[in-house]
């Protein structure tokens, strides 16, 4: 292995380095020819092209009998040099008038360098697109077309994609078109079936999975027609065409792409195949049967794009499938074929990212498509820490579609992402613009949900734009409820779906909801804004999910948790409806709105919301005489129980105070009891634990006396005191009989707390292995609920475990992870336990000192809750991003 010329590297190039492979086309024949004068011709081509490619960089790897082996540290640089070395050849005077045509072939990738030379799959790859060639032509690979812009004097002529000798993954070729020089050659030597399949630049990103479910599918005997349905946008022609090509080599006939987007009638559809299969159609006999005769025995598949508005013609498919044993259809369409046989694949959007760390916007699918084309839009741009939350927000924003994403990346031309992000709030505006090469409908956003609402008849138009009431989607009993009748309800839904404007999820229980992309509903609800109708689907709206809210009262806490976390949008849907009302005036929607939230009050409080529930609860009260009544009465205790979260407990203590009076003079015990407890959360808040112990006493004995299942809570409360007080082992007990309490009333939350309480109270008598074991438990179970003021004392009582243990620096990370949970839910650490906690934090400083200590926590802040409670549960390390 040698280099070219003194000036250019001694060291072969190392990273991404583009290789240059050469061959003299009929060198034999040639040899035979010249005779003696050939030796002089080889040395002429050998100089000429070394010449060339010393001047561009060149290193060469090696060289054998009429063919060079090239490498480049760039691919402008290689381009220079094929295109300076092809005119010199055309340029010069051989000997007999013979003319020495050398093919070329570039690619550019990562080889393995070992010595002076190269091995690994990029150098087979580069050879065997040299080897694709003709005499006089150079072409390029798609990675190597990727790393040049527009080099002057240099056009390219796309060649397909192609399946190369001995190489699994097959490869868009394209030809360097250069003035002056050949264009036209022969079809490449390539080894793969005919396909006129489109080449999409830019290529898929993700959808790995998705690709070999449609190859196997393609791939089963059993299989004819495949139809990969989902809503527009998704990316369903650039999955199937790659999907196309990928099983390209099971179609020894080849594959062939139909663009069916204007097809109404079964003789345009066959018209359109004969076209694409190259197959003339004249005199009388119908289309159908002459593609039909063509195709015969062929082992060949029909890719028929955009059918949603050709399904009248669905029967000439099912006429060639017939006809044709070994042909297969693979077809996207917005709506399934519903023929015989047909293999339906619907097509979701894109993943998204599981949290806004970088590394995750990073990995996930969605994350990765609006990077790549941010990129491309302002090569300045890059994904960092800070940008990552935005990213991950647009990307939920826009839910994942591939097209409102590239749509909405273009922007940032003109955009900083938080300043994109800021405008996402009317998407069906700002997302337009796309690549003019598309399809009209696929240049907005708008357009392709247009192409979809025009295919509905006016009966489903009208029931599309009434589910844009719900927020999140709804169950079949509440749709009904709002919307109109069973029958005409599953007749409407199941064409939604059918035309995926609509999806069918499953939830717990076996149970479904119907849900639409926010996109599809931002679409539909601009439509029922100017409906007439819209006030009464409000109206029913609202009153159902309260209805639904009162009725839920019956099941157990734990249900009824989460049937709010289902429909929390709705349900904030509903409060929207009626504070408007109310504050309209009207006197019932008012005291609906307080009966609404104080059904949510529990949800709000184990939930980390303390902050929006109190904003609707003192909005509800505000607008309600002051006179006792039940449900106005268990609305001020709820947000004195949300105040005191947030620590504003003279604000609380007031509200306990009025809604015991108004309890009182209500005769209602159970409302005392729960006000005497709360009561006495603010007293222990106060460090009274004297009065917080008698108040604990006296809610507890009431609702001993009346069965009330909330007694857990006092006796858990009193324990809390035993704690505070050092008496530990009243303390275990009084947990262990509110958990008791809890587990015969099936309350998963106070099951939680009594265990990460106990786990506490093991820690501080020294048991630090039953104390890791509870604290554990509370983790993963507080995780599981939601509880996020749980799972923040749970992360402080992990923290504490690790200062006992001698590991500072991780019980650092975890004080810092409870530190950003508690503000983000506007909870600080609660003062009668803040002593246990700053005396763990001292133990972790004198070990490890202040400057260590403070990092671990700042690492802590950083963590996302779901990598908190891994970090904790010791999954993984704490990631970072």
């Amino acid at each position: 292995m040698s280099r070219i010329s003194e000036a250019v590297t001694t060291a072969v190039p190392q990273g991404v380095v583009t290789l240059l492979f050469t061959d003299i086309e009929g060198s034999t024949k040639l040899l035979h020819r010249l005779g003696d004068d050939f030796g002089e011709v080889l040395a002429a081509h050998r100089n000429l092209l070394r010449d060339a490619f010393a001047r561009h960089g060149g290193y060469e790897v090696g060289t054998g009998g009429d063919a060079f082996f090239v490498a480049f540290p760039d691919a402008a640089g290689a381009v220079a040099a094929a295109v300076e070395a092809q005119r010199a050849l055309f340029g010069h005077d051989w000997p007999h008038g013979e003319p020495v045509l050398v093919r070329m072939g570039l690619h550019t990738g990562e080889p393995v360098p070992i010595d002076d030379n190269y091995i690994g799959m990029d150098v087979h790859r580069a050879a065997r697109i040299c080897d694709a060639a003709h005499g006089g032509q150079v072409v390029i690979s798609e990675a190597t077309r990727a790393r040049l812009g527009s080099p002057p004097g240099v056009g390219f002529k796309d060649l397909g994609t192609h399946r190369l000798k001995d190489l699994e993954e097959p490869e868009h070729i394209l030809q360097l078109v250069v003035p002056q020089l050949p264009e036209e050659f022969p079809p490449l030597r390539s080894v793969q079936p005919p396909t006129n399949v489109p080449h999409h630049v830019g290529g898929l990103v993700g959808r790995s999975r998705e690709i070999g479910d449609l190859r196997s599918l393609l791939r089963t005997p059993t299989v004819r027609l495949v139809t990969v349905t989902g809503p527009g946008g998704t990316g369903k022609t650039r999955l199937a065409a790659d999907a196309a090509l990928e099983a390209l080599d099971a179609f020894a006939d080849g594959v062939f792409f139909v663009d069916v987007t204007q097809v109404r009638s079964e003789d345009v559809l066959a018209t359109a195949i004969a076209e694409a299969l190259d197959v003339p159609v004249a005199g009388d006999r119908p289309a159908k049967e002459v593609v039909g005769e063509h195709i015969g025995r062929k082992r060949l598949l029909l890719f028929l794009d955009n059918f949603e508005r050709a399904v009248s013609a669905a029967p000439v498919v099912s006429f060639l499938l017939r006809s044709c044993g070994e042909l297969k259809v693979l077809t996207t369409s917005r709506i399934a074929l519903s023929i015989g046989g047909e293999h339906e694949y619907p097509l979701s959007p894109l993943h998204l990212p599981e949290d806004p760390m970088r590394a995750s916007v990073a990995r996930s699918e969605a994350g990765r498509l609006f990077i790549g084309r941010a990129a491309a839009a302002d090569p300045r741009f890059e994904l960092t820490e800070d940008n990552a939350p935005a990213v991950a927000e647009i990307c939920g924003l826009l839910d994942g579609l591939p097209l409102a994403l590239e749509l909405a990346a273009a922007h940032l031309k003109l955009f900083s992402v938080d300043a994109l992000l800021d405008r996402l709030g009317d998407r069906l505006k700002l997302l337009t613009g796309g690549a003019t090469d598309s399809p009209e409908r696929h240049r907005t956003l708008r357009g392709t949900i247009d192409w979809s609402y025009e295919l509905l008849d006016e009966r489903e138009r009208d029931f599309f734009r009434a589910l844009a009431v719900f927020d999140g989607g709804a169950t079949l009993e509440a749709i009904v409820a709002v919307i109109g009748s069973e029958a005409d309800a599953i007749d409407a839904l199941t064409s939604l779906v059918n035309h995926s404007l609509v999806r069918r999820v499953e939830i717990s229980g076996g149970d479904h909801r119907f849900t639409m992309l926010q996109t599809i509903r931002d679409y539909a609800l601009e439509l029922l804004e100017k409906d007439p109708e819209l006030p009464t689907l409000r109206e029913r709206h609202a009153a159902y999910y309260l209805d639904m809210l009162d009725r839920a009262r019956e099941d157990n806490s734990d249900r009824r948790t989460e049937l709010v976390g289902i429909e929390l949008d709705n349900l904030r849907a509903a409060l929207a409806w009626f504070a408007g009302r109310a504050e309209g005036g009207s006197r019932d929607d008012a005291w609906a709105l307080v009966r609404l939230g104080a059904l949510l009050g529990r949800y709000w409080y184990t939930h980390g919301m303390a902050t929006e529930g109190s904003g609707w609860l003192e909005r509800a009260i505000a607008m309600v005489p002051a006179d006792p009544e039940p449900s106005r009465a268990l609305a001020m205790r709820l947000l004195g129980v949300l105040k005191e979260q947030q620590r504003h407990t003279e604000e609380a203590a007031a509200l306990f105070y009025e809604a015991l009076g108004d309890y009182t003079q209500l005769g209602d015990l159970p409302g005392q009891a729960a006000c005497l407890n709360s009561l006495g959360v603010v007293m222990r808040g106060r460090v009274d634990f004297d009065a917080a112990e008698d108040l604990f006493e006296r809610s507890a004995e009431i609702r001993r006396q009346i069965g009330d299942e909330q007694a857990s809570s006092s006796v858990g409360n009193l324990g809390l005191v035993a704690l505070d007080r050092g008496q530990i082992e009243r303390a275990m007990a009084l947990f262990e009989e509110s958990m008791q309490l809890d587990e015969e009333n099936d309350d998963e939350w106070g099951i939680a707390v009594n265990t990460n309480n106990l786990g506490i109270a093991h820690l501080e008598a020294g048991n630090v292995d039953r104390a890791r074991e509870l604290v554990m438990k509370a983790i993963a179970a507080c995780a599981e609920l939601g509880e996020w003021e749980g799972l923040a004392e749970a992360l402080e009582a992990a923290a504490g475990l690790s200062s006992i243990q001698g590991d500072p620096v991780r019980g650092g990370r975890l004080i810092g992870t409870a530190r950003a949970i508690r503000t983000q839910v506007a909870m600080p650490l609660h003062p009668a336990d803040r002593p246990r906690v700053e005396r763990w934090m001292a133990g972790m400083r004198r070990a490890v000192g202040e400057e260590a200590f403070d990092g671990a926590v700042r690492e802590g802040t950083r963590m996302t809750r779901d990598q908190a409670v891994a970090y904790a549960l010791g999954r993984h390390s704490q990631g970072r991003g």
